[in-house]
């Protein structure tokens, strides 16, 4: 019988070292952990408060840039591979294509993705246009 997989947690910054492919040695150093992953040596966990970090990055003007579409992609993909373990996965798949289809922050995207029967007051009004609700508006 095969001994299961040694877990480890994942930093946003190994991921964003995998993704972006540099400083060149982190990058190299941070696609052997995700091949040990791929050879079932290791399981990659990813919490959605990593998620935050590594999205934070790639949508910031001064950092990355890239367009929401493109990281909910890039991301489906990268969570999709062997021996990657996402906590909450239904979840964070749900809040990626909210994010990427409105202008709604992570967070908020995330938030309501774990809250379908539980409401999430808020103030802010493309939350409660997205399903959050007004604090005045609460039952």
């Amino acid at each position: 019988m095969r001994e299961e997989a040694r877990r480890a947690h994942v930093d946003a910054n190994v991921i964003l070292r995998l993704l972006l492919g540099e400083p060149e040695d982190q990058a190299h150093s941070s696609k052997a952990i995700f091949d040990r992953a791929s050879r079932a040596e290791l399981t990659a966990v990813i919490h959605p408060v990593v998620c935050a970090e590594v999205i934070y990055v790639l949508t910031s003007p001064r950092l990355a840039a890239y367009p929401r579409r493109q990281i909910a992609d890039v991301l489906r993909g990268f969570f999709a591979l062997e021996g990657v373990e996402v906590v909450d996965l239904d979840v964070v798949l749900k809040a990626l294509r909210q994010f990427e289809e409105t202008n709604l922050d992570w967070v908020d995207c995330l938030l309501l993705a774990y809250s379908p029967e539980i409401p999430v007051y808020t103030f802010d009004q493309a939350m409660v246009a997205a399903g959050g609700v007004h604090p005045n508006h609460a039952d």
